[in-house]
């Protein structure tokens, strides 16, 4: 199997995650959140939603410091590789738990971040196949090692063992700082369907903590 049949390409990932995006927009359009608008717990849960984007964006930024330019070319276990195997995976999905935070809805942040699981589980699945050919016993050990979705905490005596030289891109830093950005884009979006259903321009379905 040769490289570009067998590693899942970003544009197939970039063109399905677009297509569920409007199903994504259901539980936000069509729902509101049980908490008041001036309650502490509204505003605590809106505050961890912001946190969890800011740390999102800046994850994928880190993240792509290491893999920009050099995937399914290197093994990668440095930085955020050293404690993820998907990194990128893993930040994006926390990222999208905060747009459901910064809603004021616990419910629809773990839907989202549950989907961002799913979704990236499988797509990870595919790609770990691809890299076992590719990297063979070097891989096998990483995984072994390292976990697949959700960071460990500490780092193991063996990691030294295969980290690269570590070069960085800025093209390609720069490319995942444009598209973090979208995920900022959910805090004026929340403030704006936050007005439409106080003016009852927008009436909300359910109300979901």
């Amino acid at each position: 199997m040769s490289e570009t049949t067998a590693v899942f390409q970003q544009s197939k990932r970039m063109r399905f995650f677009w297509l569920v995006v409007p199903l994504l927009l259901v539980p936000i359009l069509f729902s509101q959140s049980a908490w008041s608008p001036w309650s502490l717990s509204r505003q605590g849960i809106e505050i961890m939603g912001y946190a969890f984007i800011i740390i999102c964006v800046g994850g994928r930024c880190w993240a792509s410091l290491y893999i920009g330019g050099r995937k399914n070319r290197e093994l990668i276990a440095n930085g955020p590789y050293q404690y993820t195997r998907n990194p990128l995976y893993f930040f994006s999905s926390l990222g999208l738990a905060g747009i459901g935070l910064t809603f004021g809805s616990l419910v629809i942040a773990a839907i989202y971040f549950l989907f961002g699981y799913v979704v990236f589980a499988y797509v990870s699945s595919r790609e770990a196949l691809a890299l076992d050919e590719l990297f063979g016993d070097a891989y096998r050990k990483y995984c072994q090692e390292v976990p697949a979705f959700f960071p460990r905490v500490r780092r193991s005596a063996g990691d030294s063992a295969y980290q690269s030289p570590t070069t960085f891109t800025p093209a390609a830093l720069k490319r995942t700082a444009i598209d973090s950005s979208c995920f900022l884009l959910a805090i004026p979006a929340a403030e704006l369907i936050k007005s439409l259903q106080f003016a009852e321009l927008l009436d909300p379905m359910w109300r979901l903590f």
